[in-house]
């Protein structure tokens, strides 16, 4: 039998045993290091599985077939999940995401459409520190677009970061001036006013500590966060933990739990991601009688996996309305119709119910990016003034543009260019005050 196909059965055996293991207590006996594709080149770090669990995507440093060889230090690669449950050979993802620099993928939205990674991406191939996300394509992963966070920088040479569901809340492993030690975990927010992200809060230090933090996982429950320390009591160097959100602050953090022995080793467990079930995890750890690195599929006990999304509290949505306004090519003043709708949909609302108004501006694909953000900002803002004109407080605006990154139409015709064309207005209403 191919080997692919022994290991095939290996790992359908570890699913065996995480199914068995949500019927019985911890502790659970299962790690099984993955095949030799992913583990012959050292070092290769950070598994990041794909949420639809049909790619594996890992950190290869400095291997010959990097962007620009050995002396690469960080470089995406791929395998593919075979159908008889192995994996293929690993490849390299390719340009734009790599690049003769350090490129590193750390997070996934949910519908693994959008990609989080590390640095500002320039057009000539070279990066400064940042972050960025890349939407997929019919033709691979876009060219990166940077997160615009205030004040960023980073003291260390590490660094890594994980975001919310809903793309709302970065956590961050960097280096800065009021770190406890070495990397520790910062929170970042999205605001939608300045379509900017707010300067890193550290998260303090039921989190932090002397030591160092790093390689955040944010489970899809947006409450069970998996880390490594260095600071945290644990078996050796580097340990993994998980930590639950108390509340909606994000620095507020239950008490670190070492992930056990039956994942944690003497030497160090660098890195951590979940399949989609939660009930098994990837992970950067070692042979415990050779010390080999390597990457390994475990178990995780129940009480250490995330909350159901079921059990999660959640707060009733609250109602909203919505307008899209669409615009001529290359104009961003209001047409006299385009006026008149707003009117009509200011008749609509709720004044005195109001909890925000989001006016978000995009445009087709022609033209340069730089350009396509400029005319975007440009269309919501007259928008936003409209809106201001007619009676609706300045203080419950939020103004986003977004170039044209979200289309609401795919395709290059005419007619889909013209559907992109446009601003969207959506008036969230204050819980239990919905529209008449």
């Amino acid at each position: 039998m191919p080997s692919s196909a022994i290991v095939g059965l290996v790992l359908g055996l570890l699913g065996g045993l995480c199914l068995w293991a949500t019927e019985q207590p911890p502790p659970i006996h299962c790690k099984v290091r993955l095949p030799e594709q992913f583990n012959t080149h050292q070092p290769t770090i950070l598994p990041l599985l794909s949420p639809d669990g049909r790619r594996l995507y890992v950190d290869r440093k400095h291997h010959p077939g990097n962007t620009g060889g050995v002396r690469d230090p960080d470089e995406i690669w791929y395998a593919e999940r075979l159908p008889n449950g192995g994996w293929s050979e690993l490849r390299n993802v390719g340009p734009p995401l790599n690049t003769p620099g350090s490129d590193v993928l750390c997070a996934f939205s949910p519908d693994g459409q959008q990609a989080l990674v590390f640095g500002i991406y320039r057009p000539d191939g070279s990066k400064q520190s940042g972050f960025s996300v890349s939407r997929w394509t019919d033709s691979g992963w876009g060219f990166p677009q940077p997160l615009r966070i205030r004040n960023f920088y980073n003291l260390s040479q590490h660094y890594y970061a994980t975001w919310s569901p809903d793309r709302r809340v970065l956590i961050l492993s960097l280096q800065r001036l009021d770190s406890y030690g070495g990397l520790d975990l910062y929170v970042s927010r999205y605001d939608s006013l300045s379509s900017e992200w707010t300067e890193p809060e550290n998260m303090g230090p039921a989190l932090n500590t002397s030591g160092m933090e790093g390689s955040p996982f944010l489970a899809p429950d947006g409450r069970t966060l998996y880390f490594f320390s260095t600071g945290h009591r644990g078996s050796g160097g580097m340990d993994l933990f998980m930590s639950r959100r108390l509340d909606e602050s994000w620095k507020h953090w239950s008490t670190p739990v070492n992930l056990g022995p039956e994942v944690n080793t003497p030497a160090d467990e660098a890195s951590i991601s979940l399949t989609p079930r939660g009930d098994t995890a990837y992970i950067v750890s070692a042979d415990p009688r050779t010390r080999q690195p390597g990457i390994y599929a475990v178990c995780l006990a129940e009480n250490l996996r995330p909350l159901p999304v079921a059990e999660i509290p959640q707060s009733p949505p609250a109602p909203t309305t919505a307008l899209r306004l669409f615009f001529a090519f290359n104009r961003w003043e209001l047409s006299v119709a385009a006026q008149q709708q707003l009117a009509d949909f200011m008749r609509q609302m709720e004044m005195d119910s109001l909890a925000a108004v989001l006016v978000e501006g995009h445009t087709d694909d022609v033209g340069p990016e730089s350009y396509n953000a400029w005319l975007s900002r440009k269309r919501a803002e007259t928008v936003a003034q409209e809106l201001i004109r007619l009676g609706i407080p300045s203080s419950v605006l939020q103004v986003a543009s977004y170039g044209s990154s979200r289309p609401l139409v795919a395709g290059t015709t005419a007619a889909a260019r013209q559907q992109n064309r446009r601003v969207e207005i959506t008036v969230r209403y204050r819980s239990g005050a919905p529209p008449q």
